[in-house]
């Protein structure tokens, strides 16, 4: 324990030693004394001493002064020093001045042992307790410098909101990246920046442009039901760049597999119907008119066949620019199941139908994104056999702010190594195997992912959408 450094003022030298002797005695407290003789010895061990010393008794009369300017003169220094004045002679003028100049306490000489050692317990427990809260602002302060320091460090975006949702953290990459100054953003609104949940949203620069943030939030409990929530963000802008320069590269590496399999799916159809054309031929020179009429259906037919090659090759190869908006998925894939529940009645397949509850809004062409589901929906109802359950699901925010909506059946399945999203990759006897890729292509077109589990007895598509695409303003 570090001792209480009390200064005695007098010039007495045996009472100052009297007085030590009393201190040093105080049960529970180790007591320092130093001795001065007049004011300006004691002047000078406060310079030198400084904030060691923590408690001052001071005489009233002193051979170079008296004890209410001496009393001045440390306050002047010290002004937390608790001084006790001293008198034999006390009047109600000098209790009065001791009062007004900040005394401690007024003890008379000769004072009672007891009362003389509570005065100077009761002023060492005001020491102690204003050490006790000098040490606690100096952690606190300490511990708000290192975090201060950590926040500024991190390689990240970090943004920290109040129970209002203003903004009272906004670290260094962050004035950085949006040019924008901390002095500027503190106490502003600052949900807006985040999200609810974080997730991809923009950030507006300072210079008009804006950046692309995936964020990551949490939110802490505060006293009396308040709350803060930290954010932490990573620019993925030049990330999503590259992504698209990468799928750009991919699709342009891809061209020759597509015009290789568009070639071999068109000739088929080509053959059939130029085959039929000359049996055509043949039979209506011999005057066969009804064979000719189904050679012409024939014909009609694979003529159909061809259009509908040629159209969804044109919706993957060259998709159309996306015009998106705020739409709830429970209320978009409600629809989708209206529209096939009676493929399902017909061919005897249970449609199960589960919503999430909540589920946040997401920016989608709706009619896209209905065309995916419906693709979804139809090859699970396609896939399984009577009887069998088809179930169409929504799972509300994960911890990136992704929602998801799950087509699920209890068919066959098909090997783990199928190409499934392959343009012209299929299991049907009449089909282009265009229909996933393109779903798969208007999902990462909106920013989402497309993906597939399967094994006999489950498959799982799981349609994974941001509530935040990079094109929201």
């Amino acid at each position: 324990m570090t001792a209480a450094q009390i200064l005695v003022v007098d010039d007495n030298r045996e009472l100052a030693e009297n007085v030590c002797e009393l201190l040093e005695a105080i049960e529970d407290r180790h007591v320092a004394c130093a001795h001065a003789n007049d004011a300006k010895g004691a002047l000078e061990q406060v310079s030198t001493l400084g904030d060691r010393i923590d408690l001052a008794f001071v005489d009233l009369r002193l051979p170079d002064s008296d004890g209410i300017h001496l009393l001045r003169e440390l306050k002047a220094l010290r002004p937390a020093l608790p001084v006790i004045l001293m008198t034999g002679h006390a009047t109600v003028e000098s209790a009065a001045a001791a009062v007004d100049n900040g005394a401690f306490a007024l003890v008379l000489k000769p004072f009672r042992s007891s009362e003389f050692m509570l005065i100077a317990r009761r002023a060492l427990d005001q020491v102690a307790q204003r050490r006790e809260r000098q040490e606690l602002v100096e952690r606190l302060e300490q511990s708000e410098r290192r975090h201060r320091d950590v926040v500024e460090a991190i390689p990240a975006l970090v943004l920290g909101l109040d129970e209002r949702d203003d903004i009272t953290i906004y670290n260094r990459p962050l004035e950085l990246l949006s040019g924008f100054a901390r002095e500027e953003m503190i106490g502003k609104p600052g949900r807006e920046l985040i999200g609810k949940r974080g997730g991809v949203r923009r950030l507006a620069t300072k210079d008009g442009g804006h950046r692309i943030i995936r964020w990551e939030c949490r939110e802490l409990e505060g006293p009396r039901g308040s709350h803060t929530t930290y954010a932490m963000g990573i620019d993925v802008t030049d990330e999503r760049e590259m992504m698209r320069r990468t799928l750009r590269a991919e699709r342009l590496a891809a061209v020759g597999t597509l015009a290789a399999g568009l070639a071999h799916e068109v000739r088929n159809p080509l053959n059939s119907a130029s085959l039929q054309l000359q049996v055509l031929k043949r039979r209506l020179a011999k005057g066969q008119i009804d064979p000719a009429v189904a050679a012409a259906d024939l014909v009609l037919g694979e003529i159909q066949r061809l259009d509908n090659l040629v159209n969804d090759f044109l919706a993957f190869a060259k998709p159309q620019p996306l015009r998106t908006k705020q739409t709830d998925p429970n209320h978009l894939v409600q629809g989708v199941f209206e529209l096939i529940r009676p493929e399902a009645d017909a061919k005897g397949v249970r449609l199960d139908l589960d919503l999430g509850d909540p589920v946040e809004p997401v920016d989608v062409e709706e009619e896209r994104m209905r065309q995916v589901l419906l693709n979804l929906a139809r090859n699970a109802i396609e896939a399984v056999a009577p009887e069998k359950c088809v179930i169409v699901r929504t799972r509300g925010a994960d911890v990136s702010g992704d929602i998801r909506i799950e087509v699920e059946d209890d068919g066959p399945g098909f090997p783990e190594d199928a190409p499934i999203f392959d343009a012209f990759y299929t299991t049907k006897e009449h089909g282009t195997g265009l229909g996933l890729a393109i779903a798969h292509r208007i999902v990462t077109d909106h920013g989402g992912s497309l993906a597939v589990s399967s094994r006999p007895g489950c498959t799982l598509f799981s349609v994974t959408l941001p509530q935040h695409t990079e094109d929201q303003d």
